[in-house]
C-alpha cells in the first residue's frame, strides 16, 4: 500500500509542477460527502485550456467505523478530465474519470480486502458563489474491476485473491466546496 501512495503522490507532483506554469486558474476542493463518511479528502483542479480542466482527487479513510454491521477503510485516487460547456469552473461539465483504490471491508463476519480500478463518465454543475468560491455537484457511473481476498472472520487469508469481477459502480458522487486561485 505504501508503494501505491508513493506512486500517486509522485504523479500528482509532476502534473502539478507542469501545469502550474501555464494554468491561469487552479482550485483546491474538498468533498462534503467524503467527510460524512469520515474520509479526509482533497482535490486540485487545473485549467488546461478554454474548455478543459484536470481534476485530481485523493481520499482515505484510515479510521475503522461501523455502520449496520459493516466496517470499512479505504484509500482512493481519482483523476478526471473535464469538458466545460460554458467556461472552466462554472456551470455544466462532462468528465472522463479514472479511479484506483484499496479497500478493507468487514460485513457481519465476511471480510473483503482488495483493490478497485475503474473508468467512467461524470456530469456536474459548478455554482459560482463568489470570485474565489464555488460549490460543485457531481455524479458519475463507470465500470470497475474489483479484486479481493474474500474470507470469513477466523479463517486463514488465502495466498491469492479469490474474488475478481467487473461491476457497474457509481464512480463519483460529490458535493464539493472549492477555493479558486486567480
Amino acid at each position: 500500500m505504501k508503494k501505491v501512495f508513493n506512486k500517486c503522490f509522485i504523479i500528482l507532483g509532476v502534473i502539478l509542477n507542469v501545469q502550474m506554469v501555464n494554468a491561469q486558474r487552479v482550485a483546491l476542493k474538498s468533498n462534503l460527502i467524503d467527510w460524512a463518511t469520515l474520509s479526509p479528502n482533497l482535490a486540485v483542479e487545473m485549467r488546461l485550456n478554454q474548455r478543459l480542466t484536470l481534476d485530481i482527487s485523493a481520499a482515505a479513510n484510515p479510521f475503522s467505523f461501523t455502520i449496520a454491521d459493516m466496517k470499512a477503510t479505504h484509500f482512493r485516487f481519482q483523476p478526471e478530465l473535464r469538458y466545460w460547456f460554458n467556461r472552466p469552473m462554472a456551470r455544466h461539465f462532462m468528465g472522463i474519470s479514472l479511479l484506483g483504490g484499496l479497500y478493507n471491508v468487514k460485513f457481519k463476519e465476511h471480510l473483503y480486502e482488495g483493490d478497485i480500478w475503474a473508468a467512467g463518465l461524470t456530469y456536474g454543475y459548478a455554482f459560482v458563489l463568489s470570485r474565489h468560491w464555488n460549490m460543485e455537484a457531481t455524479l458519475g457511473i463507470g465500470m470497475a474491476k474489483l479484486r479481493a481476498f474474500d474470507y470469513r472472520e477466523g479463517e486463514e487469508k488465502l495466498a491469492t485473491p479469490n474474488l475478481s469481477k467487473w461491476s457497474l459502480v457509481p464512480i463519483r458522487l460529490g458535493l464539493s466546496f472549492s477555493y479558486i486561485f486567480k
